[in-house]
């Protein structure tokens, strides 16, 4: 506990160095590249495309339970899963990405893993704008539920803090990491209510999938966009969420404070 008061109070007192860390690298992510940080967006665009026209034209798989245009059900879905995945992706690599960093006893890398996750908040913000949009140009406008984005991107960051800090700690000593990772992603989107709809399964296989904490972060960003209810209408999943993402934040203050001595030695 003594550990995750600490980092939770660098961050804070870090905040201007965080917030502008953070710029830089979603800059220098695409430097290379001649259209530039077009590509952050270009590609999850392309990724809802694909899965609109395979899903909503092609296959019409019947996940879904009809009650909303497809490309709404599903961007509303794809929105907090493109943040998620992207997060991992790059935080979990942070420390071996900013090795010239970690090897300077005077820099505070403990603020490197929150760097990227506001880095790809940035794109995140743009893509609920678009999500936004879309839902208005089906006829789902925004309301006083639409104000509940903010409290589940608070959810996310806040479950991606801690699940960053244990990936990105493991990852110098273990490499292989980002391929697990890898494997994780392309399982479990599919076990959450991105691409079908609760009701399409029994209540006891979604009781089970809702053991996932993601599941009552894409759920609440879909009712949050759709007007569909209150996040305290589900206390007891809220309950639940935030007994994991603590467990969470626990475990990876005290993996990162077990493993930071030892980064140098191996980056």
């Amino acid at each position: 506990m003594r550990s995750l008061l600490s980092f939770t109070r660098e961050i804070i007192q870090n905040r201007k160095l965080v917030f502008q860390f953070s710029i830089n690298d979603f800059k220098a992510r695409y430097a290379g590249s001649f259209f530039g940080v077009l590509w952050a967006f270009v590609n999850p665009l392309v990724t809802v495309l694909t899965y609109w026209f395979v899903f909503g034209f092609g296959l019409k798989a019947g996940l879904t339970d009809g009650k909303y245009p497809f490309i709404v059900f599903l961007i509303t879905g794809m929105v907090p899963w493109f943040f998620f995945s992207d997060t991992i992706m790059t935080s979990t690599n942070v420390f071996r990405e900013y090795s010239y960093l970690v090897k300077k006893v005077v820099f505070n890398i403990r603020i490197l893993p929150t760097t990227k996750v506001l880095a790809n908040l940035y794109t995140h913000l743009f893509f609920i704008l678009i999500t936004l949009i879309v839902s208005a140009a089906n006829g789902f406008f925004p309301t006083a539920h639409t104000l509940q984005l903010f409290y589940y991107i608070f959810c996310l960051c806040a479950f991606l803090t801690g699940l960053t800090w244990i990936t990105s700690s493991v990852q110098p000593f273990f490499p292989d990491v980002m391929q697990i990772i890898n494997i994780f992603l392309q399982t479990v989107m599919w076990t959450l209510p991105i691409l079908w709809s609760p009701s399409a399964f029994s209540p006891r296989i979604v009781s089970v999938l809702k053991l996932n904490p993601l599941f009552y972060v894409v759920q609440g960003y879909r009712e949050s966009f759709l007007s569909e209810g209150w996040f305290f209408e589900h206390w007891k999943m809220s309950i639940y969420f935030w007994v994991f993402t603590l467990g969470m934040l626990l475990v990876g203050a005290m993996i990162f404070k077990r493993l930071r001595p030892h980064f140098s030695d191996v980056l």
